[in-house]
């Protein structure tokens, strides 16, 4: 009941919220890096029980304090999780990052292969999972520079010579404000922004290291107007638009840094309880399935019945007929997280429906209240979530159709997943 009870309160919350105006920066900085490590078939129940135990633990610390560290586990399938959200984000705009990077982190669990090591960088948030102790890590050989497409436009000298200023200095000013730096270089004509983290597990001289290993290697991507160094310790970037939550830097001084925080009312994503129990060592008869899905059907009863009464959920009758039942000529691509089927709503509205592959029911209370905190959300960079389907054989998301790039660019996977 005390369950229950809080999901009622979250939906409660979620709903009332009708627009942000916020800016969680969940935006991908690089495609999703996943390890070439696989799970043998009969380990995959016991280490997908650990990581969703581990994500579970990353989003209560992440709502608390912006950052979060979770081991699960024991032996070969031991999972060792670290998230974190940029310091200058609110707390509202941090759980929105962390809430949407959770949904895509799962692309390296592809149908019938599960891979023990993932990260995934946001331009405001970071999460990664493997099955080592990474957690001091500050350089790796994934660690990779993103350069931007556009050239700056004006005098590329003098804006090559901005970004080493601004550089070096977010790499000497980092390490002396907790791993932490914003700031700008102005000359006068134009203006670079920029912004360092170290992460919580990364400080001081390591700290430092990781910084300046970074310093050539952002520097380089000038003259292109964005770059991004993205190590396993730390996170550079500087644009020459202002990008970064800091109204208390003071332009006419040159440079600046500061982060802030504010207190919000936004209950934890995923919930306090963790509702499914794996048990490693029941035995593989009949009589384990028997007791196992009806272990699952009581334990799942409360959430279906407040999904059934919920706005957001849609039958997945409704949506078969919508996509005449996902026939091909409506399948509109396919990514490493799902399909994606273009359908037509009993009212007339057209709409893209994404089967996902990864769709075990120990997801369920985590996947829907994922849903209830993003389609609340309107933003010019997102693609409107308008609900979901999780009472059927498989799980469905279901997005407003824009029939563009931006669908496409959100809805498909940019890069297929390595291994």
């Amino acid at each position: 009941m005390a369950f229950f009870h809080a999901l009622l309160m979250l939906m409660f919350l979620f709903f009332n919220v009708k627009q942000s105006v916020c800016e969680p920066r969940a935006t991908e900085a690089a495609p999703l890096i996943c390890s070439n490590r696989t799970a043998p078939n009969s380990d995959r129940q016991i280490y997908v029980a650990n990581f969703l135990a581990a994500m579970d633990s990353l989003t209560q610390q992440v709502s608390r304090q912006k950052y979060g560290v979770a081991v699960n586990g024991t032996g070969s399938n031991t999972v060792y999780a670290f998230g974190e959200c940029m310091k200058d984000l609110s707390q509202n705009d941090c759980n929105l990052c962390f809430a949407q990077i959770k949904t895509q982190i799962i692309r390296c669990f592809p149908f019938q292969r599960l891979i023990k090591g993932g990260r995934l960088f946001y331009d405001g948030c970071y999460l990664r999972y493997d099955d080592y102790m990474f957690f001091n890590e500050s350089l790796s050989f994934s660690d990779r520079v993103v350069c931007g497409m556009s050239d700056f436009g004006g005098n590329q000298s003098l804006f090559r010579e901005s970004v080493g200023d601004l550089v070096k200095n977010m790499s000497l000013e980092g390490p002396k404000n907790d791993g932490f730096f914003t700031g700008f270089v102005n000359n006068g004509i134009l203006t670079v922004y920029g912004l360092a983290q170290c992460w919580e597990f990364v400080n001081g001289s390591v700290c430092a290291n990781c910084l300046e290993k970074s310093l050539l290697n952002l520097s380089s991507c000038a003259p292109k107007t964005e770059g991004r160094v993205l190590n396993a310790g730390c996170y550079l970037r500087y644009s020459t638009s202002r990008f970064y939550n800091n109204s208390g830097t003071d332009e006419s001084n040159g440079s600046g840094g500061s982060s802030h925080r504010r207190t919000t009312i936004l209950a934890s994503i995923c919930g306090a309880v963790a509702f499914l129990l794996f048990v490693a060592t029941v035995s593989f008869f009949i009589r384990k399935k028997m007791l196992k899905q009806r272990r699952e059907k009581k334990q799942l009863g409360p959430l279906l019945e407040t999904v059934n009464k919920s706005k957001l959920n849609f039958s997945y009758e409704t949506l078969e007929r919508a996509t005449n039942y996902f026939h091909e000529s409506n399948k509109l691509g396919q990514g490493g997280s799902g399909s994606v089927y273009k359908g037509i709503l009993p009212g007339g509205q057209t709409v893209a429906i994404k089967r996902l592959f990864f769709t075990t029911t120990q997801w369920v209370d985590h996947f829907f209240n994922e849903v209830n905190l993003i389609s609340g959300i309107e933003h010019k960079n997102l693609v409107k979530l308008l609900g979901c389907s999780i009472t059927g054989p498989e799980s469905l998301l279901v997005y407003e159709y824009v029939p563009n790039q931006s669908l496409h660019d959100y809805l498909f996977d940019r890069k297929d997943v390595p291994g």
